[in-house]
């Protein structure tokens, strides 16, 4: 499978990545498509529904909203506001009334004065003449004479206190101006009290009447005849007006401002229009139509929205997918398996929106919200992780919109994005080896954010459906741990060289090279062994893939096939060593030659470039000692690159464990008496001499490494190799004898 992928991409180029993404957005509409389409309706009005109906989508009934906020403007009560200063200014007409009658009185007195006077001048004069006195016949001004001095009078005032004047019956104010001062002051004191008194507090228009008979009443309590209190009752009911008047600005303001504190009245998504079994009313039958329900003609705003997301994601996976160390293989991969992954994410939620849209609520939080993660963090990197993670939990809002109301919805979409942030938590290790990281984790995560939203929903905890939702919950979490493991196996077969799968299967003796190995070459096939063991035990010291390394250490030195009898741990013994035949040159080119060998024999076996790589890299460059050395004694002028392994160095923390694996198990094998001390110091000088060579500066592998390395070595060697203590050998007195 995984060759066919790659032979794929390799045959597409760089129209892979286009292809897949079409692709992949195409599966995704699909999978959704249901979720989006348009329901309509096939209902009467009066008709029993058959089905329980929920809003698809969250509309505004605007009828229902104009009809609310004129409710809200017609309640607010009109608005007065209370004039105070309404008190003096009606209060100075009245005075201004009462001091026009004392001018006028007192204008009518100094004309009637001034007549006298120049009646009586006359008398005197005429008096010289005649001997008799004449009489004086002036008389005082009729009220009806004072009133043409009144009515002159008026003209210096404002209009508003001409127009009150002037409101008065003309009879009343002849009588005022007939009247003695006294009465005239009586009366003003009345009516300006009165007034002062009553337009002391608020009085509305509909309150008008009744204030002025109150103030009218209180005149009984004067001393006047019929006539002046009639006179008063006149002045106090044209001088008394209302003070709380209608304020129409302030009123439509406030009802205006009651309007728009209305909210809309919205149809919400996955509310309940109509139970089964319930009567479809006009009120139901109105936001049946209002959600277009009942309309032949489809929306296709969702679709829209969803083609949106979709292709949203597309340019997120290319931007983020654009990274230069990466090859366009490895690119392409990771897409792959981005869509795979999240196909079957999205598979399982809508199968779960399914079951709830039958009935079975709150199983939606089942969903392994965490399982997409935690696989693509693992086999990509954490960037994917948390892109399916948020995309996932846009594509819930589609495939349950209209299953639950929109807090439910939330809380759920919640849910999914906190579970599935933890998932992209955990580190670049295999799934299994993470346990405390995953399980535990997206578990106690999952139990308490449900927990808190429980206590949110205001519901009973140790209700059923409490209980339902806190094991749904938890479900989640375990499921996403057990899917990721039961499932990693095969992704890594699929889309990684060192599958745990791919390496038990060449790590069975059963393997055609290893069977060739065991058969043709056992020293060398013992020696792999060995190495093996001695690598995989270092290699877990400093944390790497120690399975890969003793695989990788089987077949190192496959390449010892082609001429088995050259290496000296395949001759029999008393067997001459055929290097004692061939020159150095010869004898140099034939052990170079199972490096380049065996790097061609595992290529045609088609094995993983990770293995053919530590093939390639087992000896670096470093020098043939031996055999440079012989050269040397034959010709002064052979240069030591001539006797250099022609590498590369170790690429890889394994790569450099079994370059030192492989030359200490060699070296110590052929040590005619190797002790503790002997192992320990060749091992340490071995690893001082590769480090100076600058054998390790192409591979990430630090000093503190090399020191475990080098301890998981030596212990290995010394197990190996340690010379036994001789027994001694017994008296023929000393052996027991019979049964003692």
């Amino acid at each position: 499978m995984r060759e066919r992928l790659i032979a794929m991409q390799n045959k597409m180029g760089k129209m892979y990545v286009p292809v897949v993404l079409f692709l992949f957005s195409t599966v995704l509409f699909l999978i959704m498509f249901s979720s989006v389409e348009p329901k309509v309706l096939d209902i009467k009005l009066y008709q029993v529904a058959d089905e329980t109906i929920r809003a698809q989508s969250t509309v505004e009934n605007t009828e229902k909203t104009i009809e609310n906020r004129q409710i809200a403007a017609d309640n607010v009560a009109p608005v007065y506001s209370y004039n105070a200063d309404l008190n003096s200014i009606q209060t100075e007409k009245i005075h201004v009334l009462f001091a026009t009658i004392r001018e006028t009185n007192k204008l009518a007195e100094e004309q009637y004065q001034k007549k006298v006077k120049e009646e009586k001048d006359k008398a005197e004069s005429n008096k010289k003449t005649d001997s008799e006195t004449p009489a004086v016949n002036t008389k005082r001004l009729t009220p009806n004479e004072k009133m043409t001095i009144f009515n002159a009078s008026l003209i210096n005032n404002d209009e508003e206190t001409r127009e009150f004047i002037s409101s008065l019956p003309e009879w009343s104010i002849l009588e005022l101006l007939g009247a003695t001062e006294g009465i005239v002051n009586q009366i003003e004191k009345a009516t300006t009290q009165t007034l002062s008194e009553v337009m002391s507090t608020s009085i509305r228009v509909d309150e008008l009447p009744r204030k002025k008979l109150e103030a009218t009443d209180s005149l009984d309590y004067w001393a006047f005849t019929a006539d002046q209190q009639r006179i008063a009752s006149l002045i106090l009911d044209n001088s008394l007006v209302e003070n709380n008047v209608y304020n129409k600005q302030e009123t439509e303001e406030q009802r205006e401002s009651a309007r728009n504190s209305v909210q809309p009245a919205l149809i919400l998504q996955g509310q309940v229009i109509v139970q089964e079994g319930h009567v479809i009313d006009n009120n139901v039958m109105k936001q049946i139509e209002l959600l277009g329900l009942l309309d032949n003609k489809s929306s296709y705003h969702l679709y829209y929205s969803l083609f949106l997301i979709l292709l949203a994601q597309s340019i997120v996976l290319l931007y983020f997918g654009e990274n230069k160390k990466k090859s366009v293989l490895q690119k392409g991969q990771e897409l792959t398996l981005y869509a795979l992954v999240t196909i079957s994410a999205l598979l399982i939620l809508k199968s779960l929106s399914l079951i709830q849209q039958s009935g079975l609520s709150n199983i939606s939080l089942l969903f392994p919200a965490a399982l997409a993660p935690i696989l693509l963090t693992t086999f990509t990197t954490k960037r994917y992780g948390i892109i399916s993670n948020c995309f996932l939990v846009a594509f819930s809002l589609f495939l349950f919109r209209g299953n639950s109301g929109a807090s439910s919805t939330i809380i759920l979409t919640l849910f999914y994005l906190f579970s599935g942030m933890i998932g992209t938590m955990i580190t670049k290790r295999r799934i299994f080896d993470q346990f405390f990281n995953t399980l535990i984790w997206i578990s106690l995560v999952n139990l308490l954010f449900i927990s808190s939203f429980i206590f949110y929903l205001n519901l009973p905890y140790f209700s059923k459906d409490s209980l339902f939702i806190i094991l749904f919950s938890l479900g989640s979490g375990l499921l996403s741990y057990f899917l990721a493991v039961l499932l990693a196996p095969y992704i890594e077969l699929i889309f990684t060289e060192n599958a745990i799968l791919t390496l038990m299967k060449l790590e069975n003796p059963v393997n055609p090279l290893l069977k060739e190995l065991v058969t043709k070459t056992p020293g060398t096939y013992h020696h792999s062994l060995m190495v093996a063991n001695l690598s995989a035990n270092a290699v877990g010291a400093i944390g790497g893939d120690s399975l890969f390394a003793r695989v990788a250490s089987y077949y190192h030195d496959v390449g010892k096939l082609r001429h088995s009898l050259f290496f000296v741990e395949n001759l029999s013994s008393g067997m001459e060593n055929p290097h004692n035949l061939l020159t150095p040159f010869e004898s140099r080119d034939i052990i170079f030659g199972h490096v380049s060998e065996g790097v061609k024999m595992l290529q045609e076996a088609r094995m993983p470039q990770s293995i053919i790589d530590i093939c390639a890299q087992h000896h670096g460059t470093t020098l043939m000692k031996f055999f440079y050395v012989k050269a040397k004694e034959l010709d002064e002028t052979v240069q030591e690159s001539e006797f250099r392994y022609p590498g590369p160095k170790p690429q890889t923390k394994e790569a450099a464990v079994i370059n030192i694996a492989d030359s200490a198990e060699a070296a110590v094998r052929s040590m005619p008496n190797p002790t503790k001390e002997t192992i320990e110091k060749f091992v340490h000088q071995l690893i001082n001499n590769r480090m100076t060579d600058g054998q390790f500066d192409e591979c990430t592998i630090s000093i503190k490494e090399l020191k475990l390395v080098e301890k998981s070595i030596s212990e290995g060697l010394i197990g190996t190799f340690h010379s036994r203590i001789e027994y001694p050998s017994l008296k023929e007195k000393d052996i027991p004898k019979n049964n003692e």
